[in-house]
Order: structure tokens, then sequence, then C-alpha cells
């Protein structure tokens, strides 16, 4: 029991961080502007900082190259969460303007600020390889294809949006988090080390982008009065793809795509977390439904502290 207390720490956190954002919002603290600012820094500033330092940090060329071929299962039950995404949202006739947000809930997780805890309050520091390879394909994918499809929601002519690989497309992808993951990824692979100066103060500002993110939910959240939160199809199916959907594609996978015992049981636990709280201010960036977003971070914060832990014990019973 004591170990489940100490994984629920990072969702208790979350939630705190939350409420003062949205205290300080409710008493006159921030106004459109300043949500549109904070989304702002953390999206063109913190956010590509902390990429570097992450990716800096926690790998180096030979881990990187050796761990390669473990990174197949998470692509491959991302792009399938995905693609039941994609059917759920035209089955059940998803509104246009937040099928981006309800497909990248279902294969996007928070698998760093919750997820990092969680796993190694459950299997301890040895568990961190793990974790970060899911964190990177995960970072990929919602910066890649998670964005694309957000920014799909903010055009309302549907003959004339741009293909993936469209230059419009990119130039809307390609964004600065982005292109801070892709340089910490070169830096690893060329075993190249910035001053420490230079690491220290991109830490200092890409730790910023955390209680940052969580502010800005806790102000998305205080512009909806809530006795008005409405719990209709949208929100629930959201909720259902980001915590039965996404880890059931991980195991369905597991047979197919042979991993260590270890490597497994991690997956599985990252694919469960709550929704990356970037994922609200991605979709303010670009003019979505953030105020849905943001809905659906929170509730899946409130919900991960009755799931996770069902998910913990499930995890270290059965696999």
């Amino acid at each position: 029991m004591e170990f489940v207390l100490k994984a629920l720490e990072g969702i208790f956190s979350i939630v705190f961080i939350i409420g003062i954002g949205f205290v300080l919002s409710r008493r006159g603290w921030f106004d459109e502007y300043s949500s549109a600012l904070i989304a702002r820094l953390v999206t063109a500033v913190s956010l590509p900082l902390y990429m570097i330092v992450s990716i800096s940090k926690n790998f180096d060329h030979n881990k990187l190259v050796a761990m390669a071929p473990d990174l197949l299962l998470p692509i491959c039950s991302m792009l399938l969460a995905f693609g039941v995404g994609k059917i759920a949202a035209h089955v059940f006739k998803i509104k246009k303007e937040r099928r981006g947000i309800f497909c990248t809930n279902f294969f996007i997780a928070n698998t760093m600020f919750i997820g990092l805890p969680v796993n190694l309050a459950l299997f301890g520091e040895k568990s961190i390889p793990a974790v970060m390879l899911y964190y990177m394909v995960n970072t990929t994918f919602f910066w890649t294809l998670g964005v694309h499809n957000i920014v799909q929601d903010t055009l309302s002519d549907t003959k004339n949006k741009p293909a993936f690989f469209s230059p419009a497309a990119l130039k809307k992808i390609f964004s600065p988090p982005l292109a801070g993951f892709i340089v910490g990824i070169i830096l690893v692979l060329l075993d190249c080390r910035l001053p420490s100066f230079l690491m220290n103060s991109f830490q200092y500002i890409g730790n910023l982008t955390t209680p940052l993110s969580l502010v800005f939910i806790g102000i998305e959240m205080s512009k909806i009065p809530l006795g008005e939160i409405g719990f209709d199809k949208d929100l629930l199916l959201g909720v259902a793809g980001r915590f039965l959907v996404c880890p059931v594609c991980v195991l369905v996978l597991i047979p197919f795509l042979p991993v260590t015992t270890l490597s497994a049981q991690v997956f599985t636990m990252q694919a469960t977390m709550p929704a990356m709280t970037q994922m609200a201010i991605v979709a303010k960036n670009y003019g979505a439904d953030s105020a849905y977003a943001a809905t659906l971070s929170f509730l899946t914060v409130l919900l991960g502290i009755v799931v996770v832990p069902l998910y913990m014990m499930l995890v270290n019973m059965y696999i």
C-alpha cells in the first residue's frame, strides 16, 4: 500500500497545482491575454529547453542504440490506439472541432510527470530506461501526429485541409518543442555535451514547463462553470480511450512484439497515465477547443487516483 501512495504523489501534486491556477484565475489574477502568454511561453521557450535537457541527461549514444529494438512495441501500440481513436471519432460522431484532441488523447499520455514517479515506486530505478523509451515515442508522436490532428480541428474547410506531409502542415507541426527534441537526440547520437552553465540554464527554464502547463489548465477550467461541465459522449469516450484503449493496445501486441518483462510492465503502466498536460496548451495556441482539452486533462488526472493503482496491482500480478 505504501508504494501505491508514493506513486500517487505525482497525481496529488498535479491536482494541487491545477487548483492554484483555478483559484487565482477566479480571483482575477489572469485574463485572456495571460492565458495566451502562458501557452506561448511554454511552447516556445520552456518546453524546447526541457526536451534538450531530458534527452541529454537520460541517454547516451550506446544506451540509445542498444534499446532501439524495444521502440517497436510503443510505436505500434500508439499507432494502433490512434487508429482506434480515429474510428471511434467517426462512429460515435464526435464534434468535428474536437476530433483531433479526442484522437490524440487515445494514444498520448502524461509519461513523465506522473509516469516516472509511478514506475519508480513500482519497479525502482531499473525502470528508468524503459520509462524514457516510452517517453521518447510518446513525445515524438505528440509533436507530430498529435499536433497535426489538433491543427486539423481548427480548419473549417475540410476540402482544403493540408496533407500530413504538405508544406503548410509541416510548418505548423515543426514546432519549437519538436525542434528541441530533435536537437536533444542529435546531441546524444553525436556524444556531444553542452557546457554545464548552459545545461543548468536550460534546466531552470525547462522546469517551468509542468507547473505552467498545470496552472494553464486551472485557468481554462475556471472559465467553465463547474455545474455546466457536460459529461457528454465526447468527454466520456475520451476518458475511456485514455484508460482502456491505450493500455489494451500494449497488452494485445506484447505476444507479437516480445520485450523483457520489465519493459512490458513499464510500457503498460505508461499507457495508463492521464492525458498529456500540454494538449490543452497546443489547443489554445492553434485555436482548437482548449476548454474540452483542459476538462479532459483534469478529469483523467482525478480519475487517475483510482485507475492508476488498479493497473499497478494488475500489472504486478499478471505481467
